[in-house]
């Protein structure tokens, strides 16, 4: 079955707008990317393998280390929670970057393959060169932000608009590489049944 269930992370000032709408008042109790009825969309068992970033099109013009290295502590990051991640030759998640075109994304994650009972097959996590070559808009804390959260979406996680502590904030691009103790706790709710 193919799925190209999406999430997204606007570029800052679109970002910074829908907070300024929205209001700081928003607060989530939880947040896990719901398949069906309660049930998030997660990997089975936990241990999930994954390709090295590659840059799937042409013309991009941020440095290569930039997003590798993004993606490095992405990897070092979610592997230190209930998931364990390893460098495998056919992976269930796959890293890009590349120059996507002006589409409204800074990163996008995307469930190319679900099976019953909400279980992720393969996914993929992307980092968009069209905006983020703007080094003088875009820090690496931002780079790595997007990365971790494409990354983070994979597991199941939706974004968490709690605190600004964590890459899964989408209205905020200071975190870089971390998470809090909220998503460690919706990660451990959506894997409890999970095998490792």
């Amino acid at each position: 079955m193919q799925l190209f269930k999406t999430k997204r992370l606007l570029p800052v000032t679109a970002t910074f707008m829908v907070g300024l709408m929205i209001g700081t008042g928003v607060v989530l109790a939880n947040h896990p990317w719901l398949c069906s009825g309660s049930t998030a969309y997660h990997y089975s068992p936990r241990s999930i393998g994954y390709a090295n970033p590659v840059a799937e099109t042409g013309g991009v013009v941020r440095s290569v280390s930039s997003y590798t290295s993004a993606y490095s502590g992405s990897i070092s990051l979610w592997d230190t929670t209930i998931v364990a991640l390893f460098n495998s030759s056919s992976p269930k998640l796959r890293l890009f970057y590349g120059a996507y075109g002006q589409n409204g994304w800074l990163g996008l994650a995307s469930l190319t393959s679900v099976s019953s009972g909400c279980h992720v097959n393969s996914a993929n996590a992307k980092l968009n060169d069209t905006y983020l070559r703007d080094t003088s808009r875009y820090s690496q804390t931002a780079v790595n932000h997007v990365s971790c959260q494409e990354v983070g979406h994979t597991f199941g996680l939706n974004h968490n608009r709690t605190q600004t502590n964590t890459c899964m904030n989408d209205q905020v691009l200071t975190a870089g590489n971390q998470i809090n103790q909220h998503d460690r706790d919706q990660l451990n709710s959506i894997y409890a049944h999970v095998p490792q």
